[in-house]
């Protein structure tokens, strides 16, 4: 009889093309490598884990980030546009009346991705809310609750985090939540 593997118990990945995946990869750019991936267990310890929940909604909220930065990246060029309207009719004050330019395309495109956004926000809102309601037993729990706390505090909606681009409060933050996260990988090794 066949002994099983690790992978053979592991549990699965979302189900997705390779057409998609390199097309989410290529919308995030840069974004994608921010991505920490969440402690994984095999199917038999997950069920057993005592911060199972916590790991199932840890892994929705990594799915549901990656899904928000690259809503947001997709919405960069769109709130580019923005700006430089606004700040080209600050000159033109006396001229346009203000119903005008808010008919105009570019804002009303503005306020489309802005709308598409909240909803991403929203969501993750609430799976942040239900992550924090749910009290962590191990460390791989704290993990996933650190990275929620990532999010909340915006360090993880930073187009880039690397720690010289980061102010000095952000720096110490991140700092703490990515010893959290080695902490958790180095107990699922043990």
């Amino acid at each position: 009889m066949p002994k099983p593997t690790a992978a053979a118990n592991a549990t699965p990945m979302p189900v997705t093309t390779r057409r998609a995946f390199l097309k989410a990869g290529g919308a995030l750019g840069t974004v994608a490598a921010l991505a920490v991936p969440v402690v994984a267990l095999p199917k038999a310890e997950a069920a057993e884990h005592p911060d199972a929940e916590l790991l199932r909604l840890g892994a929705e909220f990594e799915r549901n980030l990656v899904l928000l930065k690259a809503e947001m990246e997709r919405n960069a060029p769109v709130r580019e546009r923005y700006a430089r309207a606004v700040e080209r009719r600050r000159g033109d004050l006396n001229r346009e009346p203000f119903d005008n330019f808010v008919k105009r395309r570019v804002v009303v495109e503005h306020d489309d991705a802005i709308d598409r956004e909240d909803t991403f926000f929203n969501a993750m809102d609430a799976l942040a809310e239900r992550i924090r309601e749910k009290p962590a037993t191990g460390v791989a729990g704290l993990a996933v609750k650190a990275r929620v706390a990532a999010y909340d505090s915006h360090i993880l909606l930073k187009p880039d985090n690397h720690p010289d681009l980061q102010e000095w409060d952000n720096q110490c933050l991140l700092s703490f939540f990515r010893e959290v996260e080695r902490m958790a990988k180095e107990a699922t090794h043990v």
